[in-house]
């Protein structure tokens, strides 16, 4: 048990359990019991806070039950509420916000169990991740539970919050009390920075591919000024021949023919 439980522990007053009235709630063997029945004669007998009879006591040693049951002699009075507007701050709707759902329920259900009149009780509060005691007309307590609630409950509260180590003391006693909030519901990572710079467009021929690391990408060069001659590919085009006679001679083109014979000649005749 935490320092601070038992040094408040320590604080409450010890009473003989034989003593005390049904329904008294007391702190043994660092567990929570309430008295279940008292009669006269020693037959007495009390029961861990919200369990079941399987976890019954005795309250006097020489007792019938005492034959069967394990015997508490002693136990440390919880202090009790005589009204349930006590757990009002100055008139007004008290709030704390827990680390889990379970330990928020098992505090609410304390505090009504602490109030000596009847009428107060615990429910859920609407679609919000908390538990309320009331008595249907008024709020007297809000028990949020999770981290994930702080902020949904901050923005539109009921009442002014406070974390569940301010509260009473005597919630540390609950057998599944936590001091603090998990650090990972609490600590959201944060996100890494984005550069909102504009970046230069990429070159289609020489750029990287994604994830390539230092990889680098060779790339085929084209010269602008290609010696290799244009390949003429017109079907009409001519293409000059030199044609041989049968003869051994020469065959003369019919162009040239008619440029001697323009000249006074026929072609081949001396």
């Amino acid at each position: 048990m935490p320092q601070t439980a038992a040094s408040y522990l320590a604080s409450l007053p010890e009473v003989e359990t034989a003593r005390m009235p049904v329904g008294t709630l007391f702190i043994a063997n660092n567990l929570i019991y309430q008295i279940v029945e008292a009669k006269p004669g020693g037959y007495g007998r009390a029961r861990q806070w919200r369990r079941d009879e399987n976890t019954d006591v005795a309250l006097v040693a020489d007792s019938f039950l005492a034959r069967t049951l394990p015997v508490v002699k002693k136990g440390r009075i919880l202090p009790v509420y005589r009204s349930r507007k006590e757990l009002l701050a100055e008139g007004q709707t008290t709030g704390y916000v827990f680390p889990t759902e379970a330990l928020a329920k098992d505090a609410a259900y304390l505090d009504v169990s602490l109030i000596l009149t009847a009428g107060a009780y615990v429910r859920a509060q609407g679609q919000e991740p908390a538990f309320a005691v009331t008595d249907g007309v008024q709020v007297f307590r809000l028990y949020y539970h999770g981290a994930h609630a702080i902020g949904r409950v901050v923005e539109n509260p009921h009442c002014e919050l406070h974390v569940h180590t301010n509260g009473p003391a005597y919630w540390r006693l609950l057998p599944n009390w936590k001091e603090s909030f998990p650090a990972a519901k609490v600590t959201q990572l944060a996100m890494p920075p984005v550069s909102l710079q504009p970046t230069a467009p990429l070159n289609p021929v020489t750029s990287q591919a994604h994830g390539a690391g230092d990889t680098t990408q060779v790339t085929r060069a084209v010269r602008p000024d290609d010696p290799t001659p244009a390949i003429d590919r017109d079907p009409d085009a001519t293409i000059a021949a030199k044609v041989v006679r049968t003869d051994g001679k020469p065959q003369i083109s019919d162009e040239t023919r008619e440029t001697q014979r323009s000249k006074g000649g026929e072609p081949g005749h001396a």
